[in-house]
């Protein structure tokens, strides 16, 4: 996968972590990577593959992640994580914690979730948005000197908490997660990853939900 950015030679990695839903880029950012990107549905290429790394205007980025309602990402569970390698070295890495977007505070619609689950939406903060920015003028420096090397850049719910049960309530057996992406190019959120079954990142037979923290307080809008 490289960005679009010709010519180019800068490369999308992909990557996954143990209790995380991480998607790589293509431009800034394509589908899902876990499960052999088996979750990533067609149609979502053809949106996707329009986003200009070098050109897409950062404000308007947005990831929207859809779960059941018992679960939930903790206050600073999303992340864009970044990761620069120049001629092999790893010359840069950061993290960069996604804030959430409350409905009555969007300037575009959310997605709308279907009954029993919950659609959480995050974006870069102003301060972020000029750390990637600088990130990504770095990136063109480079290429206009002639360098080569790769840029991975993921989105991961990397901490999750379950919301505490009622009384007589079971946990879910299947715990789908759907993602979405939005951004300048898109102009919609685009569905990037289809129901990918938290189950399938446990360790061995051993069930997601019970090592998952109880949530504090519920994040429900």
């Amino acid at each position: 996968m490289y960005f679009n950015i010709p010519p180019g030679s800068w490369r999308a990695k992909a990557g996954r972590s143990r209790h995380s839903v991480a998607f790589s880029i293509l431009a800034l950012i394509t589908g899902a990577t876990l499960a052999a990107c088996t979750h990533v549905p067609i149609t979502a290429y053809p949106a996707l593959a329009a986003i200009n790394f070098a050109t897409t205007d950062l404000s308007s980025l947005r990831a929207a992640v859809e779960m059941p309602n018992t679960i939930q990402p903790t206050d600073e569970g999303v992340r864009l994580n970044l990761n620069l390698s120049v001629e092999g070295d790893l010359v840069e890495e950061r993290s960069y914690v996604l804030q959430r977007e409350q409905a009555s505070d969007a300037t575009v619609p959310h997605p709308t979730p279907v009954a029993g689950r919950q659609i959480y939406v995050y974006r870069l903060s102003q301060t972020d948005q000029r750390g990637l920015e600088a990130v990504r003028a770095d990136v063109l420096d480079r290429k206009e000197d002639g360098q080569r090397g790769s840029l991975s850049i993921g989105v991961a719910v990397e901490e999750m908490c379950e919301i505490e049960r009622r009384d007589g309530e079971t946990a879910a057996n299947n715990l789908p997660v759907d993602v979405f992406l939005r951004t300048s190019e898109t102009d919609r959120f685009v569905r990037t990853l289809d129901g990918f079954d938290l189950n399938e990142l446990r360790a061995g037979d051993d069930p997601i939900i019970p090592s998952l923290p109880t949530c504090a307080v519920s994040m429900d809008t």
